[in-house]
């Protein structure tokens, strides 16, 4: 009997320190480029104030490189922050995810970076829902500035099947 639950103990442990794998496979890149509007996504603090996001993805003269500007309308005030990226592409044969890194003094040596996983899309590209490998933030991206409430209920309930914290969800975009 301990040698099953030894097997067992030891499977879970595995299985809690390791990551999951990211859910999306062969993401055609030219078709993920482009502009993409933030409609839902977890509670984070870099994010507190955002009541819109602008997503624009565009490919640098480099193979698997990217910029990325995050456009963010602030709630209270409604003023407009840019914060700007660069990505490049960490797995090339699923083309799933990504090195963002803050661009600027933030940036120099990569210390202001952080890794970002497709977990799913639409076949289309008209959507994606994008989080951290451990899951801990999220976000739906949508191609659509005004997704329909149906449309924003459906991409958050395929975000929970996932194994996102669904419970403290932002709407954003509305």
């Amino acid at each position: 009997m301990k040698p099953i639950r030894s097997a067992l103990i030891a499977a879970a442990l595995t299985a809690v320190a390791a990551p999951a794998a990211a859910q999306s496979r062969n993401i055609v890149l030219d078709q993920f480029d482009g502009r993409w509007f933030e409609i839902a996504r977890s509670h984070n603090d870099v994010q507190k104030d955002c009541r819109r996001a602008q997503i624009d993805f565009n490919p640098q003269g480099q193979a698997n490189r990217y910029s990325v500007i995050v456009t963010c309308t602030r709630r209270a005030d409604g003023i407009v922050e840019t914060l700007r990226a660069n990505a490049r592409v960490t797995d090339p044969g699923t083309n799933a995810r990504f090195r963002f890194t803050l661009t600027g003094l933030l940036g120099v040596g990569g210390l202001a970076g952080q890794n970002y996983w497709v977990w799913d899309h639409a076949p289309d590209y008209s959507w994606a829902i994008m989080g951290l490998p451990n899951k801990s933030d999220w976000w739906v991206w949508h191609r659509s500035q005004s997704p329909s409430e149906a449309e924003r209920a459906r991409l958050v309930a395929r975000a929970r099947s996932l194994g996102f914290d669904t419970g403290a969800v932002v709407h954003t975009g509305r």
